[in-house]
């Protein structure tokens, strides 16, 4: 086990952004800040600032050139000087092109997966709903008013706050403990977003978005200029502005522009707050002293996480580190993709897809199911028995561990699974064998087994009624898309796979067949869907990770950061609402809903290692692993986050490892570097 330790000062220059400096400078100069800063974390998926990533401090008291504002050390300002205010109407016809207000440039950063950047924001969510459900499009009027640009000097050092959970994946990773590495950086990830901000383009924006009918713009006589000139004409007499002349022109036009308008959305962002009947003029005086960010450029989170931000950490465990956060932000990326058909004329189109994968064009063949199943095998610890019985499951048709004829059993994954369970173990003891008394303790197992997934698919003719009819699933997380309830339609029963996805089955083909959705099978990260038929993969993975043509795929669920995907017929379940973002970390679950304790525990034990004796409970405890024949885990271990959390609110002794801990097996003060107590 090993520590990193904290350069001397490194600590010390991380407290420069105090309340205490800046109140200094503000005193001395007489002068509001620059609220428009960059620095910050950016999640470029929902287009939300996250947490502070740079550290800002204000120890120089520094201005703008134009001695406006005060602003960081670490951060330097382009005056804009644009005193003009700049007009711009435009036709967005589809969704697919629509582009922030406020973030657009950091959206087309190529870095990552730039086709869903925005894509789970409020405005982008807003526009495609109108769009779709309304057969509308979009005309988008705006006044911007750029005032500074503002971006962070090259040798900025790292946020405290950031760094420090940088260092804690950084031991975790040192440990090996790989799993809980990979869980702290899908939190950071979640509370930092995916990019840091480098720069911001401050000043205010007053914007139109009007939705119309897209007849109007195919149909009628209207050319593309004639309908923003609409639009502008909209938008100055909302405004007080007087344009006798365009208003003339174009009245006739703008008469039909408004008749075919669905929906209209006014916003000021930045200066005056928008009211009916505000000037110009009034707007554009409130804007020095309310400006906001009209653009932001930016970085991925792990670009900032090198040898020159961290000296504390081998520039090994920093690339290490690094990467470890890249495959977090790739992660969720991932699990945020909705491949399907993206063309809303085409009768495949899915309305929650977000990235196009060839499906407008194909046409459904009917399959049929032959259920699933799910064996399991106890590896070690006194309680397999229990733990595979809440795993298994027997494919009804069968009555076992099996397929009907005709179909083929497919392996979606293979997983392992821990728990703790406690046991109370009683002996006497004696004292000169005489003198006896009854001594009992509480003694925590790791029990693990490891679990097989499989679904069947036909693999030959079959005769009609043979399978079952598919009814939608639904698991701990998620709703049955059919029912919109975490439960089966009437007729139907639950099948287990995996730890707790449930899919519904019926053979009942009078009563279920109302609620039968078309089948086109699984395929999850570690196996391809055969109904797709065999493309050049390698012999143990030798079909496409796709569904078949006329089908669309859906998360079934994301188990052990793998993703379970189901096919149905394409155009079904993509009704309502567009989804909201998934958010990591992707396994939280598996940290659990037991006590953080006994979750901490499981999640170590993946990783050879347990919990000392004597808990932040201050029970008496002692944890045997059966990878040692029941001897006592090594107390020198790296705790869990959940465990720093408990000791930091009860006030309890909270140990971290040190160096020297390394092959120690009793329970000694000098193993640790530190306590955390109150």
């Amino acid at each position: 086990v090993s520590s990193f330790p904290q350069l001397p000062g490194a600590e010390q220059s991380q407290e420069l952004y105090s309340s205490a400096g800046f109140s200094e400078c503000k005193q001395a100069l007489k002068l509001p800040s620059l609220e428009v800063l960059p620095g910050g974390g950016w999640d470029n998926l929902r287009n939300l600032d996250m947490g502070r990533v740079i550290n800002l401090g204000y120890s120089l008291c520094k201005t703008t050139e134009d001695g406006s504002y005060i602003i960081p050390d670490e951060i330097f300002t382009i005056p804009r000087k644009q005193s003009n205010l700049d007009f711009n109407s435009e036709i967005i016809e589809s969704w697919k092109d629509y582009q922030s207000i406020t973030s657009a440039s950091i959206n087309l950063e190529l870095c990552l997966f730039s086709s869903i950047n925005g894509k789970f924001s409020y405005d982008f969510h807003r526009t495609k709903t109108h769009q779709v459900k309304d057969h509308a499009v979009t005309t988008r009027v705006q006044v911007r008013n750029l005032v500074y640009t503002a971006k962070i000097n090259p040798g900025a050092v790292l946020d405290k706050g950031f760094k420090k959970q940088l260092l804690m994946i950084a031991s975790h990773l040192e440990n090996n403990q790989t799993r809980m590495a990979d869980f702290l950086a899908e939190v950071l990830v979640l509370n930092y977003g995916t990019h840091t901000i480098t720069s911001v383009d401050a000043g205010a924006s007053l914007v139109q978005e009007d939705q119309i009918k897209a007849t109007f713009l195919k149909d009628s006589w209207a050319t593309r200029s004639a309908v923003t000139a609409s639009a502008g004409v909209a938008f100055h007499s909302i405004i007080s502005v007087k344009n006798e002349e365009s208003l003339d022109i174009s009245s006739g036009f703008t008469k039909q522009y408004l008749e075919n308008r669905t929906n209209s959305r006014v916003e000021s962002i930045g200066g005056t707050p928008f009211y009916p009947g505000i000037t110009l003029k009034t707007w554009q005086e409130g804007i020095r002293n309310q400006l906001v960010a009209l653009d932001r450029s930016g970085l991925p989170l792990y670009f900032f996480i090198n040898p020159s931000t961290l000296p504390e950490l081998p520039t090994p465990m920093v690339k290490k580190l690094a990467r470890r956060v890249e495959m977090a932000i790739r992660r969720y990326y991932t699990f945020n993709t909705y491949p399907g058909c993206t063309d809303v004329t085409s009768p495949n189109f899915n309305f929650h897809a977000n990235a196009d994968d060839g499906s407008c064009e194909g046409v459904m063949t009917n399959f049929t199911f032959g259920g699933v199943f799910q064996e399991c095998a106890g590896l070690a610890g006194p309680d397999t028995s229990t733990l595979c019985r809440a795993l298994e499951q027997r494919n009804p048709i069968t009555g076992a561990f099996s397929c009907p004829t005709t179909y083929t059993p497919v392996l979606l994954g293979t997983q392992e699974w821990e728990e703790g369970h406690s046991h109370l173990e009683c002996h006497n003891k004696c004292t000169l064998g005489i003198f006896c008394h009854r001594v009992c303790q509480d003694i925590f197992w790791l029990s693990r087994v490891q679990f097989s997934a499989y679904w069947c698919a036909r693999s030959g003719p079959v005769a009609p009624g043979s399978g079952y009819l598919f009814g939608g699933l639904f698991s701990a997380h998620s709703a049955n898309s059919i029912t919109g309830a975490q439960s089966c339609p009437s007729g139907y029963f639950p099948l287990k796979l995996f730890d707790e996805l449930r899919v519904c089955v019926s053979q009942d083909y009078e009563v279920g067949g109302q609620y039968a959705v078309p089948f086109g099978g699984f395929f999850s990260c570690q196996a391809g869907n055969p109904l797709v038929g065999q493309h050049q993969g390698t012999a143990e993975d030798p079909h496409a990770k796709s569904c078949p043509p006329g089908f669309s795929q859906h998360l079934a669920l994301i188990s052990d950061s793998c993703q379970v995907q189901y096919c149905v017929r394409a155009g079904v379940f993509t009704g309502g609402s567009l989804p909201p973002p998934r958010n990591p970390p992707s396994y939280c679950r598996h940290l659990g809903p037991a006590q953080s304790a006994l979750s901490v525990l499981r999640l170590a034990g993946k990783e050879g290692a347990g919990r000392p004796r004597g808990d932040v409970h201050g029970v008496s405890h002692q944890f045997l692993s059966p990878a040692t024949g029941g001897q006592p885990l090594s107390p020198c271990i790296s705790i869990g986050i959940d465990i720093h959390t408990h000791a930091e609110r009860h006030g309890s002794v909270l140990f971290q490892p040190a160096t020297n801990c390394v092959g120690n097996t009793a329970l000694k003060k000098s193993c640790y570097e530190k306590t955390v107590s109150r």
